[in-house]
């Protein structure tokens, strides 16, 4: 297998909470050894990028903050700014809501003469019942975008265990407004769609490596770009089978790739 960018999902995929899998710093050498471009995106809007950028350095993995991390807070604010959003309800973690502040009119609670462009969801590990409350009235009595920076439903952290992500808080709100967001992170093909034009490769040249069915490795099928699917994260192997869009590959762990590679 031959391949000029990999894009990399990082939880789950390279590590667990602090837990960095066995092999991938080897992994990572051989890249650079072949160079072999990554790049390393996560939906994760919990934490801006210099987060994941120090923690690979922890783990003393080759890297730039500039050349190597995107997310989906990026993408987010990249449509906002597209559509000409102005007034926005957030529910996000305040390292989102710093970004979000960069750009855009920030209100905070519901008030009925107060109206907003959009309501954006991100991964919410601050939650306040009020925001969510206020937001879903935003959603039933005005018709703003309504818009997630990822919809994963469950993030994984140590000892294989999961807590709540965006993609459940959204579903909350949906069944309490009636309102779909739109998804800006994976599955979003765009995301790899940016890659393309970034680096003017085509579509073989690519592959997708997370450990997320219908995140991960759905970003990679609906771009029409190869992906593999490891399994040392949320995806079991029975959960793989039972997918109606199977991966292109399928390995217990990302240090496969090394083999793959070579």
């Amino acid at each position: 297998m031959k391949k000029k960018l990999i894009i990399f999902d990082m939880d789950g995929t390279l590590y667990l909470g602090d837990d960095l899998f066995d092999g991938v710093r080897d992994l990572f050498n051989f890249l650079k050894e072949k160079k072999i471009n990554y790049v390393f995106f996560t939906n994760n809007s919990s934490h801006d990028l210099d987060f994941y950028y120090q923690k690979m350095r922890r783990f003393d993995i080759p890297c730039t903050l500039e050349d190597n991390f995107y997310s989906s807070s990026e993408v987010t604010i990249s449509y906002l700014l597209k559509k000409k959003v102005k007034t926005i309800f957030p529910l996000c973690n305040e390292s989102l809501l710093k970004k979000l502040k960069e750009h855009f009119d920030i209100v905070t609670e519901y008030r009925k003469d107060v109206k907003v462009d959009a309501v954006v969801a991100g991964f919410y590990t601050e939650l306040i019942y009020q925001r969510l409350r206020d937001g879903c009235l935003y959603l039933e009595n005005q018709n703003p975008l309504f818009i997630a920076t990822n919809g994963d439903y469950r993030c994984p952290i140590e000892n294989m265990n999961f807590i709540p992500d965006c993609g459940g808080l959204i579903e909350w709100m949906r069944l309490t407004s009636g309102k779909k967001a739109k998804v800006m992170g994976k599955p979003n093909p765009e995301v790899i769609n940016y890659f393309l034009d970034k680096y003017h490769l085509k579509k073989e040249d690519i592959l997708v490596v997370g450990d997320r069915l219908y995140t991960d490795i759905q970003v990679g099928i609906n771009a029409d770009v190869d992906t593999l699917c490891v399994l040392s994260g949320e995806a079991s192997l029975d959960d793989v089978k039972r997918y109606p869009h199977q991966p292109t590959y399928i390995k217990e762990s990302v240090v496969s790739l090394i083999d793959m590679l070579k």
